[in-house]
């Protein structure tokens, strides 16, 4: 069950999952729509504190342009905590993503892009405290989809965990490079420089000059 702090937050509770779930009394699994606009990382849904054995699912819908191409959901780590998910959706026409966002370092540490359904995958992180997203992105199709959340206590960490960012994407696989918007991607690399060479000649004097000029690549092109 999810903490009673998560009932202020502006979602909307669907209803249970689970087949014995009667009129959601006793360990039922909940349900919560997201809340638009959640397409950049100020704007991601945040559902709070998330505890070792919690269970709940995430319902929302992405398009395959610029309407509505990303979900955020943001979460806090009560202490060192692993995170499992998978994200189903029921159009065999469309394939939705899952990337981990680390609004610290303002990167996408990590991303689910195959083509299974659902798409599965897991989030290590080391401290409590820390914050991450989960991120539901359209490579192809508009779709509907129910992002399944199962949070376990973290039972180990790895060497060197420490030193980086926090977090750890597990699992994650990819046939494809994520199409994330620009915050909830690695910053682009620098500009890359390129010479102008032009040639000027002069018939009074015979003599030719030679002209090197930098340009950003964009201009060059």
């Amino acid at each position: 069950m999810r903490p009673a702090a998560l009932a202020l937050l502006p979602f909307a509770l669907l209803g249970c999952y689970d087949d014995d779930c009667d009129d959601c009394d006793g360990d039922e699994v909940v349900a919560f729509l997201e809340l638009e606009p959640n397409d950049l990382p100020p704007q991601a849904n945040h559902f709070g504190l998330l505890y070792p054995g919690e269970r709940f699912y995430i319902d929302g819908s992405v398009r395959d342009d610029a309407g509505d191409p990303f979900d955020g959901f943001a979460f806090t780590a009560s202490e060192p905590i692993h995170v499992d998910f998978q994200l189903f959706h029921g159009d065999p026409g469309s394939d939705l993503d899952v990337c981990l966002y680390d609004p610290l370092l303002d990167q996408t540490l990590a991303c689910w892009a195959t083509a299974d359904r659902p798409e599965r995958g897991g989030v290590d992180v080391f401290e409590g405290g820390l914050d991450f997203h989960l991120v539901v992105e359209s490579f192809a199709g508009d779709a509907p989809y129910s992002l399944e959340i199962v949070v376990f206590r973290l039972a180990s960490q790895p060497l060197g965990a420490a030193g980086g960012s926090g977090l750890a994407g597990t699992g994650a696989a990819g046939e494809r490079a994520p199409d994330a918007p620009r915050d909830y991607r690695q910053p682009p690399p620098e500009p890359v420089l390129v010479l102008e060479h032009t040639l000027e000649f002069f018939p009074e004097t015979g003599l030719w000059l030679e002209r090197l000029r930098r340009l950003p690549a964009a201009q060059a092109e």
